[in-house]
């Protein structure tokens, strides 16, 4: 099987920016996913220089060959246009009408018996 994960790029993290300091010339994205999680992902080089704010992105979720269960987190493919629309509606959409887990009761504490 093959994973991708889709996001939404708020902010981008580029060594030619100004307001950064960087050790090298990689670039990261701030991404608000498709579940409502918000994480740092690396990009990969050869589309770094492509990637705007607000643009939808694919992110490699396989395993990496050194850690096969640690996903590689790469922003692999930037969509844009209708196909990206789409895309972002139809994990929105999945993600208001799949099941949402109960709250847990708390366990009343129970009393020592010594």
């Amino acid at each position: 099987m093959v994973y991708y994960h889709v996001g939404k790029i708020l902010e981008i993290f580029s060594s030619k920016d100004r307001e950064i300091s960087s050790s090298d010339s990689s670039v990261q994205a701030l991404v608000e996913t498709w579940d409502e999680n918000v994480i740092t992902y690396e990009v990969d080089p050869r589309i770094s220089n492509e990637l705007k704010v607000g643009d939808i992105v694919l992110i490699d979720y396989n395993p990496t060959s050194q850690q096969p269960f640690r996903p590689k987190m790469v922003i692999v493919k930037i969509l844009r246009g209708e196909k990206a629309r789409k895309t972002w509606e139809a994990y929105k959409e999945y993600f208001k009408k799949r099941p949402k887990a109960k709250p847990v009761q708390p366990v009343p504490p129970t009393p020592y018996i010594g």
